[in-house]
């Protein structure tokens, strides 16, 4: 439930109690109906149940994130437990996982270089595997793994500012949106 939208990626009332900042992140729940999450500019991420008609919201955010701006929240089709986080900004921990809807979060950034996370998309397959859109190209890994997450640039993509990605569900095909270079696709996920 979301309103004066400024037209651009962000709404500035999201009339959802405790969100104050301006909203720059929004998803849909593939698996509950009537649920959002809204992330915003001073990092926080609220889950709203009844979004359509009587939004409730409940700030799932974590005290160790940075006060960044969300640029992504990822959720598992099937799962609404399984999250993922991306901030935007430099000098941060900008990927962060939760497999319990919010209540604990880990940074799973691993090796990945101080740059902006723009967005992220799990594996439909499998959900250990995931892939971030970043300032150089998109970045994958096969192993959510904490600390220890190994990330490398995926050869599918362009090196360049990746800003979306989105997965066309009928065969896992991964379409990627870039600054510059245009739009790309990979089937990447059918690997």
């Amino acid at each position: 439930y979301i309103t004066n939208a400024t037209g651009a990626a962000s709404a500035t009332n999201a009339n959802v109690t405790g969100v104050t900042a301006t909203v720059t992140a929004i998803t849909a729940s593939p698996n509950t109906g009537e649920r959002i999450w809204l992330g915003t500019s001073d990092g926080e991420v609220h889950r709203v149940n009844n979004a359509a008609s009587a939004p409730a919201g409940t700030d799932i955010s974590d005290g160790s994130w940075p006060a960044g701006s969300v640029s992504c929240i990822e959720v598992e089709n099937g799962d609404d437990n399984h999250l993922l986080v991306t901030f935007s900004n430099y000098g941060v921990n900008s990927v962060w996982e939760s497999t319990n809807g919010g209540t604990s979060w880990t940074s799973v950034e691993g090796n990945l270089p101080d740059m902006p996370i723009r967005w992220a998309l799990f594996d439909p397959t499998n959900s250990d595997r995931a892939l971030v859109a970043t300032e150089l190209g998109v970045w994958s890994t096969d192993n959510l793994n904490g600390g220890a997450t190994v990330l490398g640039p995926s050869s599918s993509f362009p090196n360049v500012r990746t800003d979306m990605l989105q997965l066309r569900t009928s065969d896992n095909m991964v379409i990627a949106s870039t600054h510059g270079r245009g739009v790309w696709s990979s089937d990447i996920f059918m690997n």
